[in-house]
C-alpha cells in the first residue's frame, strides 16, 4: 500500500461503525465505573484491601480467559450473536455487582464482566478492518476516542450520582442503560462475518502479529503505570496538595482523549508503521519534564505529553496486529483481550512491588523501560514483516 493510496482512503461511517464505537465505549464505561465504586463496596460490605483487590483481578482474569475462546465462539455463533451475548453477559455482571450482598457475588460479577465484555473489542477490531479497509486505522483512532470519552464520563457519573444522593448504584444503572440503548438503536441490522476462506484458516498467529499484540499489552501497562502513580507522585514528590494532585493528574486523561481525536486525522496522512515510533518517542520529552525536571508546572506539562504519547498506542498496535495476522484477523482480535487482560492483572502487582522496594520516584523508571520494550518489539515485528514481503 503506497502513501498516496492511503491518503485517498476515506472513512465512511455507517450504523455498523457507530455500533462498534459505542459498544466499545459501553464496555470501557462499565470497567471504569467498577473501578470508581470500589471504595463504596469496601464500606458497605466491610471488605479488606486484599479482598477489594480481587475485583479488578477478576475482571483481568476474565479478559485473559476471553482471549482464549472468543475466536471459537465467533466461529460457531457469528459476530452479531456473539456481540449480543457479550452485552448481555456484561449487563448481568453489572447487575450482580449492583445487588451483591457479599464479596463472592461482587467478585463473580466482575469476573463475568471481564469474561463476556472483553469479547467486544476482540470482535469489533477485525470487523472494522473488514468494513473499512484502508481507512480502518482512522476508525480505530475514532473508536479509541469514543471509548476514552466514555471512560471519563464514568468517573463523572459516579461522582454526580453520589453528590445528588442517588447512590453509587445509579452510575451502574447509567452504564447498563447505555448498553441497552446501543443494542436497541444500532444493533438490529446484520453484522458481517469473516469471509468463509478466512474462518477456515487454523494454526498459530504469525510471530509478527504476536509481537504487535505484545506491544499492545506493554502499552496498556505503560498507560496503567502513569494512571496508577501520577496522583501520589504529584503529591508526595512534586509537592502538590492531595486535591491539587488529583486535578493535575487529569491532564493525562485529557491528553489521551485529545490525542485519540487528533490521531483520527493524523492516520489519514501518516502510515501506522511510521507513526508508531514517533508517538512512542514522545515518552522522552514527557518523562524529562515530568520526572527529571519535576517542577509543578513542568511536571503537569510532561504528564500531558505522556498522555499524547500513550493515546495512540492501543489503536495503532491493534491495527498493526490485525494487519500482520492476515486471514487470522478474528484470532488476533480475540488475543488482544488476552494481552490487555494480562497487563491489567500483572502490572499493578509488578509496579507495586517495584515501588515497595525502591520507592515511588525510582519506580517511575519503569515508564521509559516499558517504552524501550515497546520499541524493541515493534522493530522486531517490522523486520519480520519485511522478510515476508516478496521482492
Amino acid at each position: 500500500m503506497n502513501t498516496m493510496a492511503m491518503q485517498r482512503a476515506r472513512l465512511i461511517r455507517n450504523p455498523r461503525t457507530w455500533y462498534c464505537y459505542w459498544l466499545s465505549g459501553f464496555f470501557t464505561m462499565i470497567l471504569n465505573v467498577q473501578g470508581n465504586i470500589i471504595p463504596f463496596l469496601r464500606d458497605e460490605l466491610h471488605l479488606s484491601y486484599r479482598t477489594l483487590g480481587l475485583h479488578p483481578a477478576a475482571i483481568a482474569l476474565g479478559m485473559i480467559l476471553a482471549g482464549t475462546f472468543t475466536e471459537k465462539v465467533v466461529a460457531s455463533l457469528g459476530r452479531g450473536r456473539t456481540l449480543q451475548i457479550s452485552v448481555g453477559g456484561t449487563l448481568l455482571g453489572t447487575l450482580l455487582l449492583a445487588v451483591a450482598p457479599s464479596a463472592v457475588v461482587s467478585i463473580g460479577g466482575c469476573l463475568l464482566i471481564g469474561l463476556t465484555g472483553a469479547m467486544i473489542p476482540g470482535i469489533i477490531a477485525p470487523l472494522m478492518a473488514q468494513m473499512h479497509g484502508r481507512a480502518r486505522d482512522q476508525a480505530y483512532a475514532e473508536c479509541g476516542a469514543v471509548t476514552y470519552a466514555c471512560a471519563m464520563a464514568s468517573t463523572l457519573a459516579v461522582g454526580a450520582a453520589v453528590e445528588l444522593g442517588l447512590g453509587w448504584r445509579a452510575a451502574l444503572l447509567v452504564g447498563a442503560g447505555l448498553g441497552i440503548a446501543i443494542v436497541l438503536s444500532l444493533g438490529r441490522g446484520p453484522i458481517p462475518d469473516a469471509p468463509p476462506h478466512e474462518t477456515e484458516r487454523r494454526g498459530g498467529l504469525p510471530l509478527a502479529c504476536v509481537l504487535f499484540l505484545l506491544t499492545l499489552g506493554l502499552g496498556v501497562a505503560l498507560e496503567y503505570s502513569v494512571l496508577l502513580w501520577a496522583p501520589a507522585y504529584l503529591e508526595g514528590t512534586i509537592g502538590l496538595t492531595r486535591a491539587q494532585a488529583a486535578i493535575a493528574a487529569a491532564a493525562f486523561s485529557a491528553a489521551v482523549l485529545i490525542g485519540r481525536w487528533a490521531g483520527s486525522f493524523v492516520v489519514r496522512r501518516i502510515r501506522p508503521a511510521t507513526l508508531y515510533p514517533l508517538v512512542v518517542a514522545l515518552v522522552v520529552p514527557g518523562f524529562v519534564l515530568y520526572w527529571v525536571i519535576g517542577t509543578p508546572v513542568l511536571a503537569i506539562i510532561g504528564l500531558f505529553v505522556l498522555g499524547l504519547s500513550v493515546a495512540l498506542l492501543y489503536p495503532l498496535s491493534m491495527g498493526l496486529a490485525i494487519d500482520a495476522a492476515g486471514p487470522r484477523g478474528d484470532a488476533a482480535g480475540a488475543r488482544s483481550a488476552f494481552a490487555a487482560g494480562s497487563a491489567l492483572l500483572l502490572s499493578p502487582l509488578v509496579l507495586g512491588g517495584i515501588a515497595d522496594e525502591v520507592g515511588l520516584r525510582l519506580a517511575h523508571l519503569a515508564i521509559p523501560a516499558l517504552a524501550i520494550a515497546i520499541v524493541s518489539c515493534f522493530s522486531i515485528a517490522r523486520r519480520l514483516q519485511r522478510r515476508m514481503v516478496p521482492a
